[in-house]
């Protein structure tokens, strides 16, 4: 498998106001649209490109999951060897409003580990307000 970068952080947090004040105010991130429908994660980007995804708890849940995203070469040959790896992967893989396509898999130690297409292959018209929540214009 070939990876080309780090695609993105998915980083647990209570409060996006307060963690707003940090990674945006602070840091300096860029809030984005999101490209899912979930309104617990708030989509940030680096200076860069990479993107740091701060993920709420679901509604009666104590924390979120973490997670980081590898942006692999070939996605469907890295798909088609964690599947035959005999380590913990999804079954399906999944795609993006703006048509990145991506899968889930856990690490030896469980962690999740996602690998993706790159980013914006096909436009996309969401927007976000200044605490990431996403909606079409």
């Amino acid at each position: 498998m070939k990876i080309k970068t780090i695609n993105h952080v998915g980083l647990p947090i209570r409060d996006r106001k307060v963690a707003l004040k940090f990674y945006r105010d602070i840091l300096g991130l860029e809030v984005i649209p999101s490209m899912v429908d979930n309104e617990n994660i708030v989509w940030m980007r680096t200076i860069d490109g990479t993107m740091v995804h701060l993920i709420e708890p679901p509604p009666g849940k104590d924390s979120a999951n973490y997670h980081f995203a590898i942006e692999t070469d070939d996605f469907d040959s890295a798909v088609a060897e964690l599947q035959a790896s005999g380590y913990d992967v999804d079954e399906e893989t999944g795609e993006r409003h703006d048509g990145q396509r991506y899968i889930f898999a856990r690490d030896p130690d469980g962690n999740i580990v996602e690998f993706t297409t790159r980013s914006g292959i096909r436009p996309s018209n969401r927007v976000a307000d200044e605490l990431g929540y996403t909606k079409e214009p």
